[in-house]
């Protein structure tokens, strides 16, 4: 008989600004990032964009001006890479207003890529590398 599973959650935002993505380097892993990351246990139960937002100010800077959709436009599977969880992405439209970004110790570098033209295969991977292949897909 199989038990319930218990997974993570992950909240990230697919940041653009005009056409351009905004895509970071895991600093430990050296893999593509979005930014964002996982809901504290005290904050399941309330505001799910505030999470995100306590997130991005945290890896991108309090100088940001961001404008985030509420409504997820993608779920999908991951795992995290620092100790292999199952997780589940939760995927949110986000549109940088202003404000300059700065990274935070977590990541070592940012880029904005073009939706149109751009490859996630060379810096992503396993179901992160899905994840932004759907939204490219989808959404460029």
């Amino acid at each position: 008989m199989s038990k319930h599973g218990f997974f993570q959650i992950t909240q990230k935002l697919f940041l653009r600004k005009g056409n351009e993505l905004l895509v970071l380097r895991d600093r430990k892993s050296g893999l593509g990032d979005l930014p964002g990351g996982r809901m504290n246990d005290d904050e399941f139960f309330g505001d799910w964009i505030e999470s995100v937002k306590r997130e991005i100010s945290e890896e991108l800077g309090d100088a940001v001006n961001i404008r985030i959709q509420p409504d997820p436009i993608l779920i999908y599977k991951h795992r995290v890479n620092d100790g292999n969880f199952p997780c589940i992405i939760i995927g949110y439209a986000a549109e940088l207003k202003s404000g300059e970004l700065k990274l935070s110790d977590e990541h070592d570098n940012m880029e904005w890529v073009d939706v149109k033209s751009y490859n996630p295969s060379s810096l992503f991977s396993e179901y992160m590398l899905e994840a932004v292949q759907i939204y490219l897909k989808k959404y460029a």
